[in-house]
């Protein structure tokens, strides 16, 4: 006790520490008073409870298949809901827990002055977008912490050793576990210290421990081979393998950077800055965290953007203050731009950048309101705090729960569907939609809907084309006798050719793990034998993917 009261009162010596600790307990009030939690993430906690429940690492009972894209975040709270035995309170307090610890990492070890933690404190609060992902239960707050252990060690060194160098591939192979295509905004920074910046490390040397770091996720992506059959998870063949044209998909992801500079203008002006201002520095390591930044944002467009508007853009944008605060940091010589010093203009620019942004965001209102596309559930792009906060969030479920002694949070989504399977004296069915917070409550029960999310069959199926697709979002028409086949066993499905890729699919996800067949089968459909059988599907229908009559 008397280590632990020395150590605290070392810690406040520090009059910057003091500045840090305080900002640190404002960002956990505000975080902690608007917690909420996504409807989506109830997917993923469907396959956490499934896996504790000694179920198996699976959507639906007794089916494999993954409908979580953070398998890596999912399995962490699947070991917090081992130990307390109730979702919504243990995904909040670990989503919490991952984000302020991330916001710990940059005012300790980037921010040198008290100035730059304030400012730090006010960027990071001033994105909607971010400080919404901060406990949603989907994985960026598990990626906010990733990142920032990750630029922690890459600015911290000018050359990396071979422990160092074992430690970032380490967290790059968590970062694909959490999500994979996030590794895209560290591909240049690990190339940069893989092939540029070894210390007395020989380039075999390096080969073997990339290899080595990087095997948690090989050995992942050969489990997901091997239990689902597939190297991703479902949720990829739902957003991606839709037959819709390219063209349209860029068009979706320009939409969606168009919809986040208007509602939180922010969360991309910080990127923006920021790359411009690395790039301007003419250093290696800084360009090389500019273009992971550049890469992802292009990625973003080129598959669609997302539905939740600004979420796939706060890791960059955390990424981004920590890049401008090391920028802020950094000395820079005549040798090197032309300049004396660069100490102060940093901190003057996203001080400024932030003023702007927050005063448009107060004085746009009327213009916010007509792209804010949440206020229809089909449209493109939503605000998903703004829509699920009334049921999920922390505040109304405790005030909920001191007033009437239950939650709110069950009443999120109207269960119809479910209700009607119910009453006919089913188990299982296939509906319109089958929100994630439904299936969790139900999770007895097979329950699957046209988006496919976690439908191992639906899913390779081409999506219907029609105005307003969302991604993520696109249903499929179940192929005719689809339905009474989940319902009463057997395959009914009266198309010949998705009659037989439902069989090979039916084998892969149900039959026994080590059947030869089925390994068999497994590897035939990652070679792509069975894309025949798709193809000949599609003849059937019409140019927009939906069943000729």
């Amino acid at each position: 006790m008397n280590k632990i009261k020395t150590r605290i009162s070392e810690y406040f010596l520090v009059g910057l520490n003091k500045y840090r600790f305080i900002t640190i307990i404002l960002f956990l009030l505000v975080i902690t008073l608007l917690a909420w939690q996504s409807d989506d993430a109830y997917h993923a906690y469907a396959m956490a409870k499934n896996l504790v429940d000694g179920n198996g690492f699976v959507y639906n009972i007794g089916e494999r298949a993954s409908a979580s894209s953070c398998p890596l975040f999912t399995l962490v709270i699947a070991l917090g809901y081992f130990f307390i035995r109730h979702m919504f309170l243990v995904s909040l307090l670990i989503c919490i827990i991952f984000s302020i610890s991330a916001y710990s990492i940059v005012v300790h070890r980037f921010c040198k002055d008290k100035k730059q933690v304030i400012i730090a404190f006010f960027t990071l609060l001033c994105s909607s977008s971010f400080i919404s992902y901060t406990t949603s239960g989907l994985e960026n707050s598990m990626l906010y912490f990733l990142a920032a252990l990750f630029l922690s060690k890459y600015f911290s060194l000018e050359k990396y050793n071979a422990k160092d160098m074992f430690y970032m591939a380490i967290l790059i192979s968590l970062i694909a576990m959490t999500r994979m295509d996030a590794v895209l905004m560290f591909v240049p920074m690990i190339l940069y210290v893989y092939l540029a910046k070894r210390d007395n490390v020989s380039f075999a040397k390096a080969v073997v421990l990339g290899l080595s770091g990087l095997s948690p996720f090989v050995l992942w992506e050969l489990f997901s081979l091997f239990y689902y059959g597939f190297f991703v998870p479902n949720t990829a063949f739902v957003k991606l393998g839709t037959n819709i044209p390219k063209h349209d998909y860029i068009v979706r992801g320009c939409q969606y950077v168009f919809n986040t500079i208007i509602c939180d203008p922010i969360v991309l002006f910080i990127p923006f800055v920021c790359v411009i201002f690395l790039i301007f520095t003419k250093k290696f390591k800084n360009i090389h965290l500019a273009l992971g930044v550049v890469l992802y944002g292009l990625y973003i467009i080129y598959i669609g953007g997302d539905f939740m508007m600004g979420r796939h853009f706060t890791v960059m944008f955390l990424m981004s203050v920590i890049g401008l605060i090391y920028f802020a940091n950094s000395e820079l010589s005549d040798k090197d731009t032309g300049l004396v010093e660069y100490r102060t203009l940093g901190s003057k620019l996203i001080a400024a950048v932030i003023t702007c942004c927050v005063v448009y965001s107060m004085t746009t209102n009327v213009i916010t309101t007509q792209f804010e596309f949440g206020q229809n559930f089909n449209s493109p792009i939503s605000d998903e705090r703004g829509t699920y906060f009334k049921w999920t969030s922390l505040f109304n479920n405790a005030v909920s729960y001191i007033n009437t002694g239950h939650m709110c949070i069950t009443s999120a989504w109207n269960d119809q569907g479910v209700q009607d399977l119910i009453e006919a004296d089913l188990d299982s069915g296939i509906l319109k939609m089958v929100p994630g917070i439904t299936k969790y409550d139900h999770n007895d029960m097979y329950l699957n809907d046209l988006y496919g999310l976690g439908d191992p069959y639906l899913s390779k199926l081409p999506a219907v084309y029609e105005e307003g697709w969302r991604i993520g979002h696109m249903y499929r028409e179940a192929p005719e006798g689809y339905y009474e086949s989940i319902m009463f066993g057997g395959n009914q499905i009266r198309n010949e050719a998705a009659s037989e890729y439902y069989d090979v699919i039916r084998l892969i996800t149900h039959g026994d793990l080590f059947d030869s067949e089925r390994i068999k089968a497994i590897i035939d459909i990652n070679l792509g034998k069975y894309d025949y059988l798709i193809d000949e599907y599609k003849s059937s229908l019409d140019e927009n993917n939906r069943q000729i009559n």
